[in-house]
């Protein structure tokens, strides 16, 4: 799985960076790589400077977290009691969206298609998918290697730090799938907030593909929250500390010219 990850980054990464290399503004690239770590900064720092209001935010979101934690063994058993050939069905479909083996891909595809169109917002929407899915990941990589807790389908119950030693099979918090689906889906409905069926759409796909790790008894209640809220707030830090880039027609100079902006 680590190979094919770094395989699908590499690919990406590429196809992404084909426009940049011809761009009338050379440091683009540059800025956009170093807006890297400059959001995990923001991200890590973010705490000293926030007021009333966003401890408030945060208190509320471990206490469901704890709360979840509490109900995940009833949680499990309300799905599984539910589970029917309906619901595996529509879940299947939905949890395709939390595949990196496809989502990779589609960005890379998606980007050199706008590329190829000259479609200034798709390029600008796949670098900031592409960025918001990897810091996003990275994060719930290393808390899964961290926390060490079986997935329910174990049968080895909920706890965290759950047998001997550092295995990379205990990886059920947080949710990988919850993870990608939500770094994508506020990048995708502020970048077409102007269309009415966008944001739902897209935020409709996250809730369900959350959902089927429940239904497919592969996360606690608890795993699949903490992936959508690692997502949402890394695509939030990303869509407000990544320089933006926007492609031009000149038909003076026959051909294109680019600039980007924060």
């Amino acid at each position: 799985m680590s190979k094919f990850y770094l395989f699908c980054f590499a690919v990406v990464l590429v196809l992404m960076a084909v426009p940049l290399f011809s761009a009338e503004e050379d440091n683009f690239l540059q800025d956009y790589l170093l807006s890297y770590p400059e959001t995990i900064y923001a991200g890590a720092t973010a705490p000293f400077s926030w007021q009333k209001d966003n401890w408030l935010q945060a208190s509320a979101i471990v206490f469901t977290g704890g709360c979840l934690y509490f109900l995940d063994d009833d949680l499990r058993d309300c799905f599984q009691r539910n589970r029917n050939e309906v619901t595996d069905d529509i879940f299947t479909v939905a949890k395709q969206f939390g595949e990196v083996k496809i989502m990779f891909p589609v960005m890379a595809v998606t980007a050199l298609g706008g590329y190829l169109t000259k479609d200034e917002k798709t390029i600008d929407t796949s670098l900031l998918c592409l960025k918001s899915s990897l810091l996003s990941l990275a994060v719930t990589q290393t808390l899964k290697l961290a926390s060490q807790r079986q997935k329910p389908c174990k049968e080895e119950g909920k706890e965290f730090w759950n047998g001997n030693g550092i295995s990379f099979s205990r990886d059920s918090f947080p949710s990988g799938h919850t993870t990608l689906v939500w770094s994508l889906a506020p990048v995708l409905a502020e970048q077409y907030k102007n269309s009415r069926w966008v944001p739902p759409t897209v935020y409709t796909i996250a809730t369900l593909t959350s959902l089927s790790r429940l239904n497919d008894d592969q996360h606690w209640s608890s795993d699949v929250f903490a992936g959508a809220v690692i997502g949402y707030v890394t695509a939030r830090l990303v869509l407000k500390n990544t320089p933006r880039l926007m492609l031009n027609a000149q038909p003076e100079i026959n051909g294109l010219s680019f600039k980007y902006k924060f």
